[in-house]
């Protein structure tokens, strides 16, 4: 069956079942939301989970029902130009997915069990204490977590997710657009040379960290 004939072709591991990483394999060639997020190819950022889960929880429930979960399951399994799918086998491959990744098999996914299962990583700052002075160590190892391209400093996106990680630390889920205005907010406060990026110096000061000597707030380290 298509089941048996999809795991042949795309079950790598060998392990019964497609993972998200062989699922991109059989991922549309046209325009599709996830493609967005080019999610077989790098890691998952939390922001960028959220607009992935907002977008498909539509009416805003906090949880994906049937219909929205359909959805969301339909773009990772669409079938590309090379691989024709019956409606029936469609849901087949739906049933399939259910019941492997709906973990308390209530017919709902909450968004835990949707960000286990596009591998999300765990907050970087869960055991981080945010209001004491980190040591420089201890910063600097934070600093370069979000440094993602590596250029010493911290642009939008990846202060984006500098902030989003504080608010769930603190348990203040926020939704991506409340996450941007906040994040907007705190460009205006610690943006202190204005060049609309932010320094190691400067992000000290969200951290209530003092800098390392010789680092001012508009140098790179």
């Amino acid at each position: 069956g298509l089941k048996q004939t999809l795991l042949e072709c795309y079950d790598h591991n060998q392990d019964g079942r497609i993972e998200l990483s062989e699922m991109a394999r059989i991922l549309p060639v046209e325009d599709n939301f996830l493609l967005k997020f080019k999610i077989q190819n790098k890691e998952l950022t939390y922001p960028n989970f959220l607009r992935i889960w907002e977008f498909y929880d539509s009416d805003g429930s906090g949880v994906l029902e049937r219909a929205e979960l359909d959805n969301f399951m339909t773009d990772l399994i669409k079938t590309n130009k090379n691989i024709v799918m019956k409606e029936r086998e469609m849901d087949l491959i739906l049933e399939e997915l259910y019941a492997h990744f709906d973990e308390n098999n209530n017919g709902l996914f909450e968004r835990e069990e949707l960000r286990v299962f596009l591998n999300v990583p765990d907050n970087y700052l869960s055991g981080v204490e945010l209001y004491r002075n980190l040591n420089h160590k201890e910063f600097t190892e934070i600093f370069q977590h979000y440094d993602r391209n590596g250029d010493g400093y911290l642009e939008r996106e990846e202060m984006l997710e500098v902030v989003s990680d504080m608010m769930r630390r603190v348990d203040l889920p926020l939704k991506i657009d409340e996450l941007e205005t906040l994040t907007e907010r705190v460009f205006k406060v610690i943006d202190l040379d204005c060049d609309d990026r932010i320094s190691k110096a400067e992000l000290a000061d969200l951290f209530f960290t003092e800098p390392k000597a010789g680092e001012s707030s508009g140098e790179a380290s």
